[in-house]
C-alpha cells in the first residue's frame, strides 16, 4: 500500500542582483512533492553569461522550463510515477531547454547563455545535472563539492583569464554532466550561482544548516547569506538554493 514518507524534505531558495549589478542574470527555483516513494524536491539555478548582454533570457529560458516541467508532473497521477521515470523524465527537459536556448540564439541571432547546476532529490537518492560553473554540495559530517567548474584558463596580456567550457545554449546537443548519490536523513544539498560561494565558506555551509527543520528557516538562511555575502563585498548577482532531508 502506497504512503507518505513523512520525513521528507524542506526547501527554499532567494536571488538578488547584487550590489553593483544594473540587472539579474541569475534564476533560481525550487519545488517540492509527493510520488510513490515519497517526497521528491527540484531545484534549479542559472547564471546568465555575463558578457551576452541578453543572457538572462537563456537563464528564464530554462528556469522557467523547469517550473513547467514540475506543474505538468503535479497535474498527474504522482502515485504512479516511479523514482526512475520521474529522474529520466527531468534528465529529458533539461536536454530539451538547451535545444530552446540554442535554438533562440540561432532565430533572433542573440548571443546568449548560461550555467546551469540541476538537482532531484527522491526520498534517499539525488540526481545532478550541470553545466558551467554555479555549484551544488553536499552537507553531512564535513562540506562536499559536488559539481566541478567546468572552466579553462587562458592567458591574454600578461592575465590569467577563466572562461566557462561549457553553457547551456552553445550547442544544440548538450554535454552534460550527471551525478547520482544517495542523501541520507539531516544531510542537506545547498546549490547556488558562482556569486554565492566566492565569499561563503565551508564554516558558515555546515554550521548555519545544522538546526534547519521547516522551509520558513530553510528560506530565511537563502535570505541571509545573499545579504551576508553582499556585506563581504561580492558584486555579482547572488543565487541561493537549499534543500534538506528530514
Amino acid at each position: 500500500m502506497w504512503r507518505r514518507d513523512l520525513s521528507g524534505f524542506i526547501a527554499g531558495c532567494a536571488t538578488d542582483r547584487g550590489t553593483v549589478r544594473e540587472k539579474n542574470q541569475d534564476r533560481i527555483v525550487c519545488y517540492t512533492d509527493w510520488i510513490a516513494q515519497g517526497q521528491f524536491a527540484a531545484a534549479c539555478v542559472c547564471d546568465g553569461i555575463g558578457s551576452y548582454e541578453y543572457s538572462e533570457i537563456a537563464s528564464e529560458i530554462v528556469t522557467g522550463g523547469v517550473t513547467l516541467w514540475y506543474q505538468g508532473v503535479a497535474d498527474r497521477k504522482l502515485e504512479d510515477l516511479t523514482e526512475q521515470e520521474l529522474a529520466e523524465d527531468f534528465c529529458a527537459t533539461v536536454q530539451e531547454l538547451n535545444e530552446l536556448v540554442w535554438e533562440r540564439r540561432q532565430r533572433e541571432r542573440l548571443e546568449i547563455g548560461c550555467t546551469m547546476s540541476a538537482l532531484l532529490a527522491v526520498d534517499d537518492h539525488y540526481y545532478i545535472y550541470h553545466v558551467g560553473d554555479s555549484r551544488i554540495y553536499y552537507v553531512s559530517d564535513a562540506v562536499y563539492q559536488l559539481t566541478r567548474d567546468e572552466v579553462v584558463f587562458s592567458e591574454e596580456y600578461g592575465k590569467i583569464k577563466r572562461k566557462l567550457a561549457n553553457c547551456i545554449g552553445r550547442n544544440k546537443e548538450l554535454w552534460l554532466n550527471r551525478q547520482y548519490g544517495s542523501i541520507l536523513p539531516g544531510d542537506t544539498l545547498i546549490l547556488g550561482s558562482d556569486g554565492l560561494f566566492k565569499k561563503l565558506d565551508s564554516n558558515s555551509m555546515y554550521g548555519r544548516v545544522q538546526g534547519l527543520s521547516t522551509d520558513a528557516q530553510v528560506q530565511k538562511l537563502c535570505e541571509d547569506w545573499i545579504r551576508e555575502v553582499e556585506s563581504l563585498g561580492e558584486r555579482d548577482n547572488i543565487s541561493c538554493g537549499i534543500i534538506k532531508r528530514r
